[in-house]
């Protein structure tokens, strides 16, 4: 059975990295043993990786071909979100209204930038959409407490 990790983790993270370039690459990027790096994925040991081993299994996947930087992205959803408080109900709801409107307007942008004949504007409108679509669904991950300890 797989072990369930908190979402927004350290340890999920890890786990998302070694999905794409593998335990065996998580330990050669590091210079770590493989069971380290396991240990770091495992809520249950309570390891994590130090700060030039979370770079080098960032810098590892982005080089792989990962778009972002998992442990990165995680580190900075939990800086975030120590400042705030939790959300009720009616916070979350409209933050997920605002997040369903940016998401529609973001897929529609980018399906006329992936149309033949489209132009830079349209990419441009694509990227922009996009960019507010990931704000509005950052704002909701923070209501629900993503990155809370």
């Amino acid at each position: 059975m797989t072990k369930l990790r908190p979402p927004v983790s350290f340890y999920d993270a890890v786990t998302r990295i070694a999905g794409r370039i593998g335990w065996d690459g998580c330990a050669n990027a590091t210079g770590r043993a493989e069971r380290t790096v396991r240990n770091w994925s495992d809520p249950d040991t309570g390891a994590t990786p130090s700060i030039e081993d979370a770079f080098r299994l960032d810098a590892a996947y982005r080089a792989s071909g990962g778009g972002d930087a998992p442990i990165m992205a995680v580190y900075a959803l939990m800086l975030d979100r120590e400042a705030s408080e939790l959300a009720d109900a009616n916070q979350i709801a409209a933050a997920t209204a605002i997040a369903a409107k940016e998401g529609g307007e973001a897929l529609a942008a980018l399906v006329v930038a992936s149309q033949p004949g489209a132009n830079d504007r349209d990419r441009i409108v694509a990227l922009k959409e996009t960019e507010e679509a990931i704000g509005a669904l950052t704002e909701v991950v923070h209501k629900l407490g993503g990155g809370k300890r």
